[in-house]
């Protein structure tokens, strides 16, 4: 009599914890991306579950969330009152919403088995693999026009927008750390700083070998021509330094706008991210 009440005992525990499980919320997405992208992704907007669900990327402005979190911090130390306390996101919100679903099942196994779309994409991306070597598959995505501003410094100074492409080969993350290449096109570039617009259109490779990536910048069209390499690394950031030229036709209404984004060295700009 006794065994089988332990049986029906454990019976019921695993019957709950498998309930809480399945209607496990959106927002643990992200708590996951909060601590795994150290803060700089985010979650906002969550709706669903951890298995099938839909939200917008942040993108943070660092910088600005630190002190917002400060603030909020002192107001609730203040206030003696019992309630629950809100995050306010500050960064570029990606156009569209994330949507994406995981099948439970292979979990079992320690495997990853989902797919991930966002507004703009042509076909959903698949994620396969286990906790510690995830598989991305190739994919693509165009973004409407996009304030790039609001990450915050150095792109708050110029307020740069247009349009976004994202293009990106197979991708592996293995123990967090991403190999793989991907570009970035910026087109139709343009600036409340100066008149001339659009400024050009650009590209970013990036090839990323775990610890560190390199990247490269190109001109693709425009009036304002940047070209320039750098790296990231995850102990020193992001290290970048580009030249900026301005074609002839445009040469005089660029000039200001070329010494607010860099250093002028005779008929060039020098531009440097990091030290």
């Amino acid at each position: 009599m006794r065994l089988r009440w332990l049986w029906i005992g454990l019976a019921g525990l695993l019957a709950i914890a498998a309930t809480a499980l399945a209607s496990a919320p959106a927002r643990f997405i992200d708590l996951a991306l909060d601590r795994g992208t150290l803060g700089r992704v985010r979650l906002a907007e969550a709706e669903g579950t951890l298995w099938r669900g839909a939200g917008r990327l942040v993108l943070v402005d660092t910088a600005a969330a630190t002190a917002a979190g400060q603030a909020a911090g002192a107001a609730a130390r203040s206030d003696r009152r019992i309630g629950r306390s809100a995050t306010v996101l500050s960064g570029l919100a990606i156009p569209g919403r994330l949507r994406w679903a995981v099948k439970p099942w292979p979990l079992l196994a320690g495997l990853i088995d989902a797919t991930v779309s966002v507004d703009g994409m042509a076909d959903p991306v698949r994620l396969q693999g286990s906790f510690t070597e995830l598989r991305v598959a190739p994919g693509a995505l165009t973004l409407p026009s996009v304030e790039l501003g609001r990450l915050g410094s150095p792109w708050n100074s110029i307020r740069p927008s247009g349009a976004l492409a994202l293009r990106w080969e197979a991708l592996t993350v293995t123990d967090g750390q991403l190999h793989g290449r991907a570009s970035i096109e910026l087109r139709d570039a343009a600036s409340v700083m100066t008149p001339v617009s659009p400024l050009g259109s650009y590209r970013v490779d990036i090839d990323s070998r775990g610890v560190q990536a390199q990247l490269a910048i190109e001109t693709l069209a425009g009036p304002l021509q940047l070209a320039g390499t750098g790296n990231w690394t995850a102990r020193g950031g992001l290290r970048f330094e580009a030249l900026a030229t301005a074609e002839a036709s445009e040469a005089r209404r660029l000039q200001s706008f070329l010494g607010l984004i860099g250093r002028r060295e005779g008929g060039r700009t020098v531009i440097k991210i990091g030290a």
